[in-house]
C-alpha cells in the first residue's frame, strides 16, 4: 500500500466526462471502504462505511454526504452496538426497512457476520419539506401554516412540532397538492416559547428528515405593547403624515422579535366628527411603523388597539388613546396692493420668483411679489398686443416665458386657438408678443368611426386642455369646444420671438387615451405624465377619470403611450379634474387639488417618482379649508403656494405657502425624536425631582402640621404620583424604546440612556417612598381635610343661594329690553367666572386631600348656572335679531312692502324660537319673545290683505273706526310701522271682513263698468208700429245677446 486518498470524482453521464473540481472530499484518507448512493427526497444521500486509514487501522464509522449541500458528516448512531472496524466488506440497501445490510469483510481475519443499520432517520420517507410559512407564531397556536415540499401524496397527513419526544405535539394537516400541505400550528403553551422542528408524515411512512424550524413566541399582550414617536406626542400638524412606532410585547413584557400581529390604528377628532387616515407597516421584527394624517386643525385621539388571540374584541395598548393637538402648518401671508377679484377659469403661474395671475376676468395680468412680512399684488400693463380676455386657457412656462394658448373668449364666448407669450423685460416691465401665423397640419388620427383627413387643418380652438412644455415647444392635448370633448394631440413651436407656429401631430404608439378635458399634465426626464380629467362613458355621460397616462418620447416626433402602467405603486390619487401638475424636484412631479367625482374640491397633494412610478401622498387637507371651486396652486421656491378667497370675500385675498419636503423631514422619526426625546427627558427629570423634593419635606411632620403650604406641597406630590404613575412609567419605557431605535440609526444615545436609567431609578425610589409618606401624614391630612370639607360645604351653600337669586334678576323679564339685558349678562358672566375659579381651587384641594365626593353637588350647580346663563343669553340674542329685522321691515314704505319675504322671515323666526332650550320656555322673557314673533307673523298676512287693490278710502275709514286710530294711507311717507301701530293682530277678524267686503265690492264695480261699456256700444232702432204714430225700440240681435250676458254675469 503506497498511498491512501480522500478525493472524489463525478462522472457526468451526459457526456461521459470525469470532474474532480468542486467534488466533495472525505474528511480523512481511506481505502477499501464501501460507498453507495441511496435515493432520498429532496436530494440523494451517499453513504461510506469502513475501510482502512492506516496499517492495521480499520474503521467502523458511517459517513454521509447530502448531494444538495455536498458536505460529508458523521451522524450519531442512536442505538445498537457498532460492528468492529473492517475493510473489503459488502453491503446492500433494503428499501422496505430503510436499512443498510453489511456482511463480512477483513479485520486481520475474514469476517462472516451480518449487521443491519437502520438509516430511515437519514433517508426519510419519499417526500420532503422545502419551506414553511410563516416561520414564527404565538404559543397559543392556531396560526395557519403552509408547507411547501416535494412528492406529497394524499392520505393521512400529520405534522409534528417539537425537538424531543418529551415536547412533541402532532396535529392533523390537509393535503392540497403534491407540493403543498396546510395545517394550523399546534398549541405549545405547555412547553413555552422556543424554536421547534417541523416534520411531516403521510400514512405513517416516517417523518421527513430535512427539518424546518418554527419559532414559537409568547402571545402578544395589548397591556404591554406601547407606541412611541412623533405621532403620539402632544403637538402635531395636520395635512402631512406623522410617524410613530408600535413595539409589540408578549405576556412576560419581552420585546417581540417577529411580525404578524394585527394592530389597528384609528385617528378621530375629540368630537368624533373628523376622521384621519392611518397606515401600518409590519417591520417583521416586532415593530410596526405607523403613519397617519388628519385633514384639519383640532384635537384628536389616536386609538391603538390589538385583538389578542382568543379574545373577542380589540384591546387598547398602554397609553391609548393618545391625545394630540394638530396645528396649522401653513404660512399665511399678509396680502396688500391691488388684490385681484375672485374669478373662475384663471391660471396662476410663477416667473422670475413672482406669482402671475391671468384670465378669468377682464383685469389682465396681475403680479404678486412675495416678501418676508407681506405679499403685494400689482396690476401690470405689458407692452405689445394683449390677447383677448379669456378663461379656461393654459399658461405654461416655456424656456423662461409664459405661453398662453386657447381658452374661452370673454368677449364672444368662442373657443380660441391663438398663442401669446408673456415675459418680464425688466424689473417693472412686462411684454406681450405673439406669432403672426399658425401653420395648418395633417391629422394622422381621427375620432372613432371617422377616417383621417389628409387635408391640412388649423389647430382646433379649445378650452380646459392640457399643455406641456417640451424644450421650446408646446404640447397640447384634449380640451373642449362646441363639437365636444377632444382627443386632439399636437405640438407647436413656442420659442421666444417665433413668427410662425408650425403645428404637427406626433406619431402615437401603444395605448390610445380617450378624449378628455381638465387633465393635469407635466413633463419630466423625457416622460410626459397626464392624470385624470373629464371624459364621457358609453352612455355619453360625463365621468371624472383617474387614469395615469404615460407618454414616453421615443423620437423627434414619436410618443409611446401607456395607460395605467402595471408597475405604478403607492397610494393612487382619487379621480379628479382640473388638478395642477408641476415639476417638483429632479425626477419628481407634484399633483395638487382638482375637483372630485362629487363636484367638491380636493385639497390634497401627491408626488410621483417618474422613473419608478411611485406615488406618495404628501398632503391631505379637508376640502372645507378651501373655497367651493378649490384653490389656485403654484410652486414657488420649492413651496406649494395656494391662492384663494377668505370666507365671504369677493377678492383673492388669501395666500398661504407650505414647504412640504421640509415639513415632512421635520417629522421624520430620527430628526424629530433626537430633539424631542431630550425635551421629554428633561421634563421627566424636573418632575421627578420636584416630587422627590416635596416628599422629603414629609420628614419634618412638626413643620407640616403648622404650615399648610408645606403640607399642600407634600399632599400635591402624593396626588401627582398617584394619578400620573401609569403615565410616567409609560414615558420611561417610551424613552428607552425611542433611544433604542435612534441607536440603531447610528445616533449617539449613550449619555441619554444613562440619564434615563438614573431618572427611572429615582422615580422607582419616589414610588417606594409614596406609601410611607402617605401613612406618616395621614393624621395631619385628616385634620386639614375636615376643615376643607367644611369650607366646600359653605361654598356649596353660597352657590345654591346665588343660583336661587339668579332667577329673580331682570334678565328673565322681557320688559328689561336688549339694551339693559346685555350689561346684566356680562355682569352675571363675570360673577360666574369667579365662582368657577373658586370651584376649581376647591376641586384641586379636594383631589389632593381625597375629598372628591364633596365637590359633586357644587360642581353640578355651577355647571347648571352656566347652562342657564347661556340659555337666557340665547333668548336675548334671538330677541335682538328679531327686533333688528322687524325694525328694518317696519321702516319699509307702504308702496315697497314685500309681504312674501316678510312672511318667510317671520316663519323662520318662529322656528328659531322653538329651537331655544326648554329650560327657559316657562320664563317671562321667552314668553315675551314668543308673543312678539307670533303677533308679527299674524300681522303679515293681514298686511298682505290690506295691500289688495280692492281697498278704497271708505274701507280704510272703516279700518280706522275699528282700531280707533287715524292715519293717511295716501301719505308718501306712510310706512309699515304706521300700519302695525294699529295692532292688527288684535283685529284679525275685523280686518278680514273689511278686506272681504272690499274685494266683493270691487267685483261689483268691475261688473257695472263692463255693463256700462257694453250698453254704450248698443245701437237702438226706432220703427213705427204698423200704421200708428207709435214707435217701437229695437236692437240688433248680437247686441241683445251681449247685453243679456253682461246683466246675467253682474247678477251672479
Amino acid at each position: 500500500l503506497s498511498a491512501m486518498l480522500h478525493d472524489s470524482f463525478v462522472l457526468n453521464l451526459a457526456d461521459m466526462t470525469w470532474q474532480s473540481e468542486g467534488a466533495p472530499q472525505l474528511p480523512f484518507d481511506v481505502c477499501n471502504n464501501v460507498c453507495d448512493g441511496i435515493e432520498s427526497v429532496p436530494y440523494h444521500k451517499v453513504f461510506s462505511f469502513g475501510g482502512k486509514k492506516g496499517m492495521m487501522q480499520y474503521m467502523n464509522t458511517v459517513e454521509v454526504m447530502d448531494c444538495g449541500s455536498q458536505v460529508w458528516s458523521t451522524p450519531p448512531v442512536e442505538s445498537g452496538q457498532p460492528p468492529c472496524g473492517r475493510e473489503d466488506t459488502a453491503w446492500v440497501y433494503d428499501t422496505k426497512t430503510s436499512s443498510l445490510l453489511i456482511f463480512g469483510g477483513w479485520a486481520s481475519r475474514w469476517l462472516g457476520d451480518l449487521i443491519k443499520l437502520n438509516v430511515s432517520a437519514i433517508i426519510g420517507p419519499p417526500y420532503a419539506c422545502i419551506s414553511i410559512s410563516p416561520q414564527s407564531g404565538p404559543v397559543f397556536g392556531e396560526t395557519e401554516m403552509t408547507i411547501k415540499g416535494l412528492r406529497f401524496k394524499p392520505g393521512k397527513v400529520q405534522i409534528r412540532f417539537g425537538n424531543t419526544e418529551k415536547n412533541q405535539v402532532v396535529v392533523d394537516a390537509e393535503y392540497v397538492d403534491s407540493e403543498t400541505i396546510k395545517c394550523r400550528t399546534a398549541n405549545y403553551e405547555l412547553y413555552g416559547a422556543m424554536p421547534v422542528a417541523v416534520k411531516v408524515s403521510i400514512n405513517g411512512e416516517g417523518w421527513t428528515v430535512n427539518q424546518q424550524t418554527y419559532s414559537y413566541f409568547a402571545n402578544t399582550a395589548a397591556r404591554n405593547c406601547m407606541a412611541f414617536g412623533p405621532g403620539v406626542l402632544a403637538n402635531v400638524v395636520f395635512g402631512v403624515e406623522i410617524p410613530f412606532i408600535i413595539q409589540a410585547r408578549d405576556t412576560i413584557n419581552e420585546r417581540r422579535t417577529s411580525g404578524g400581529d394585527k394592530f389597528s390604528v384609528e385617528v378621530v377628532s375629540e368630537d368624533n366628527k373628523v376622521q384621519g387616515i392611518a397606515r401600518i407597516e409590519d417591520l417583521q421584527d416586532g415593530r410596526y411603523d405607523v403613519r397617519y394624517s388628519v385633514p384639519q386643525p383640532g384635537s384628536y385621539l389616536v386609538h391603538v388597539s390589538y385583538a389578542e388571540l382568543g379574545g373577542t374584541a380589540a384591546l387598547a395598548i398602554r397609553g391609548s388613546p393618545f391625545r394630540v393637538e394638530a396645528a396649522d402648518p401653513w404660512s399665511r401671508h399678509r396680502v396688500l396692493g391691488a388684490v385681484p377679484a375672485k374669478r373662475k377659469g384663471a391660471t396662476l403661474s410663477v416667473l422670475d420668483g413672482e406669482l402671475v395671475l391671468y384670465g378669468g376676468d377682464k383685469s389682465g395680468v396681475t403680479v404678486c411679489m412675495p416678501g418676508s412680512g407681506e405679499w403685494r399684488w400689482t396690476s401690470v400693463t405689458p407692452s405689445g398686443t394683449a390677447p383677448d380676455d379669456r378663461l379656461l386657457h393654459s399658461m405654461t412656462n416655456v424656456d423662461g416665458q409664459l405661453v398662453v394658448f386657447g381658452g374661452n373668449s370673454l368677449g364672444n364666448g368662442s373657443e380660441l386657438a391663438d398663442m401669446y407669450q408673456l415675459k418680464k423685460v425688466s424689473a417693472n416691465n412686462w411684454a406681450w408678443s405673439c406669432p403672426k401665423s399658425h401653420t395648418p397640419y395633417v391629422r394622422l388620427t381621427a375620432p372613432a368611426g371617422q377616417e383621417p383627413n389628409s387635408t391640412p387643418q388649423p389647430v382646433s380652438g379649445r378650452s380646459s386642455h392640457a399643455a406641456v412644455a417640451l424644450d421650446q415647444e408646446l404640447l397640447v392635448y384634449g380640451g373642449e369646444n362646441k363639437s365636444g370633448i377632444l382627443s386632439e394631440l399636437c405640438i407647436g413651436d413656442a420659442a421666444d420671438g417665433v413668427q410662425v407656429v408650425n403645428w404637427r401631430e406626433p406619431v402615437l404608439h401603444g395605448d390610445v387615451p380617450q378624449p378628455r378635458k381638465g387633465a393635469a399634465a407635466a413633463c419630466c426626464q423625457g416622460r410626459i405624465v397626464m392624470l385624470g380629467g373629464t371624459g364621457v362613458n358609453a352612455e355619453e355621460q360625463p365621468v371624472v377619470l383617474d387614469e395615469l397616462v404615460m407618454l414616453d418620447i421615443e423620437g423627434a416626433n414619436e410618443l409611446l403611450c401607456t395607460i395605467n402602467p402595471s408597475n405604478a405603486s403607492g397610494p393612487r390619487p382619487a379621480p379628479r379634474t382640473g388638478a395642477v401638475m408641476l415639476e417638483y424636484m429632479e425626477g419628481q412631479l407634484l399633483l395638487y387639488g382638482g375637483m372630485g367625482v362629487d363636484g367638491k374640491p380636493l385639497n390634497d397633494a401627491f408626488t410621483l417618482d417618474v422613473e419608478t412610478l411611485t406615488w406618495q401622498r404628501v398632503y391631505n387637507g379637508s376640502a372645507d379649508l378651501v373655497g367651493p371651486q378649490g384653490a389656485l396652486a403654484a410652486l414657488l421656491d420649492g413651496k406649494l403656494v395656494l391662492l384663494d378667497s377668505a370666507a365671504g370675500s369677493l377678492k383673492l385675498d388669501s395666500i398661504c405657502s407650505l414647504d412640504l419636503m421640509c415639513l415632512t423631514n421635520s417629522y421624520n422619526f430620527a430628526t424629530k425624536m433626537k430633539t424631542d426625546s431630550v425635551t421629554l427627558l428633561e421634563g421627566l427629570e424636573s418632575w421627578v425631582d420636584k416630587q422627590s423634593h416635596s416628599m422629603d419635606a414629609a420628614q419634618n411632620l412638626e413643620k407640616l402640621s403648622g404650615n399648610f403650604d408645606s403640607l399642600l406641597k407634600v399632599m400635591d406630590s402624593l396626588y401627582q404620583v398617584r394619578v400620573k404613575k401609569a403615565d410616567m412609567d409609560l414615558l420611561v419605557e417610551q424613552l428607552r424604546e425611542t433611544l433604542h431605535v435612534l441607536a440603531a440609526d447610528k445616533v449617539a444615545t449613550g449619555k441619554l440612556e444613562k440619564r434615563v436609567d438614573d431618572v427611572a431609578h429615582k422615580w422607582d425610589e419616589v414610588k417606594k417612598l409614596q406609601p410611607q409618606v402617605k401613612s406618616s401624614v395621614e393624621p395631619i391630612q385628616a385634620s386639614q381635610a375636615g376643615r376643607i370639607r367644611k369650607e366646600v360645604e359653605a361654598f356649596t351653600t353660597r352657590v345654591a343661594q346665588y343660583k336661587t337669586a339668579f332667577h329673580s334678576r331682570p334678565l328673565y323679564k322681557y320688559t328689561t329690553g336688549c339694551a339693559n339685558a346685555y350689561p346684566l349678562l356680562d355682569t352675571a358672566a363675570g360673577e360666574m367666572a369667579k365662582l368657577k375659579k373658586e370651584c376649581t381651587q376647591y376641586a384641586e384641594l379636594a383631589s389632593i386631600f381625597e375629598l372628591t365626593d364633596a365637590m359633586g353637588p357644587v360642581t353640578a350647580a355651577i355647571k347648571e348656572l352656566f347652562e342657564e346663563l347661556i340659555a337666557v343669553k340665547d333668548v336675548w340674542d334671538c330677541i335682538s335679531m328679531c327686533e333688528t329685522q322687524f325694525q328694518t321691515w317696519r321702516r319699509t314704505l307702504w308702496t315697497e312692502i314685500n309681504t312674501s319675504d316678510m312672511e318667510e322671515g317671520a316663519k323662520q323666526f318662529v322656528k328659531d324660537v322653538k329651537s331655544l332650550p326648554k329650560k327657559v320656555r316657562d320664563e317671562e322673557v321667552f314668553k315675551g319673545l314668543d308673543n312678539m314673533v307670533k303677533n308679527f307673523l299674524v300681522s303679515v298676512p293681514l298686511v298682505a290683505d290690506l295691500r289688495s287693490p280692492a281697498m278704497r278710502d271708505r274701507h280704510w275709514q272703516q279700518l280706522m273706526e275699528a282700531t280707533k286710530v287715524t292715519f293717511d294711507i295716501h301719505d308718501p311717507t306712510f310706512k309699515l310701522d304706521d300700519l302695525l301701530a294699529l295692532e292688527l293682530h288684535k283685529f284679525e277678524e275685523k280686518v278680514g271682513e273689511i278686506v272681504d267686503r272690499a274685494q266683493k265690492e270691487e267685483k261689483m264695480e268691475n261688473g257695472l263698468n263692463k255693463l256700462e261699456d257694453s250698453w254704450a256700444k248698443v245701437t237702438f232702432q226706432f220703427q213705427k208700429h204698423k200704421d200708428t204714430e207709435v214707435y217701437t225700440v229695437k236692437m240688433a240681435e248680437e247686441d241683445f245677446e251681449v247685453g243679456a250676458a253682461a246683466v246675467t254675469k253682474l247678477l251672479q
